[in-house]
């Protein structure tokens, strides 16, 4: 399996994750990382597309919108999908969420999106992840990659 881990990050945060979240998906297959600004040409041949950002503003960032936006329409047909974010611990209808954002987006782009966004919590002024977070990130990985391997065995 092909994995393609996209991320727009502004403190460091959330790419930390998205390296987290590749070494999870490792253990199914090869993993490309890749930050939004250098995305083009990268989602070809993958079989899991894995897209994430902070949360800015109850939403996603122009640098994840504008990714998102330059995409065709149905250019994730038949391929699958999950986002994540990074935000506040607070409830997510006052932070909002990156991730939801860019799985309605993921949606209208035609991918299989296997699962609900996952939110990794940051906190502070200057934003850090909280402890765990990267843990978390590396076994929701993982399981994101089994999962994959599992759906598309079933299909065949």
């Amino acid at each position: 399996m092909k994995s393609v881990v996209m991320y727009g990050s502004r403190y460091g945060n959330t790419e930390r994750v998205a390296r987290a979240i590749a070494d999870g998906l490792r253990v199914c297959g090869e993993v490309e990382l890749r930050s939004v600004a250098e995305a083009p040409g990268t989602l070809a041949g993958a079989d899991l597309v894995v897209i994430g950002g902070p949360t800015e503003g109850h939403g996603d960032t122009p640098a994840i919108e504008g990714f998102l936006d330059a995409m065709d329409a149905g250019a994730l047909n038949g391929i699958h999908a999950a986002a994540f974010d990074t935000r506040l611990d607070w409830p997510r209808w006052l932070s909002g969420s990156a991730g939801a954002a860019i799985t309605n987006r993921l949606n209208v782009l035609g991918a299989d999106v296997v699962t609900p966004p996952a939110s990794f919590v940051v906190e502070g002024k200057v934003p850090e992840l909280k402890p765990g977070e990267l843990d978390r990130a590396i076994a929701w990985g993982d399981t994101l990659g089994r999962a994959v391997i599992a759906e598309t065995a079933a299909v065949r």
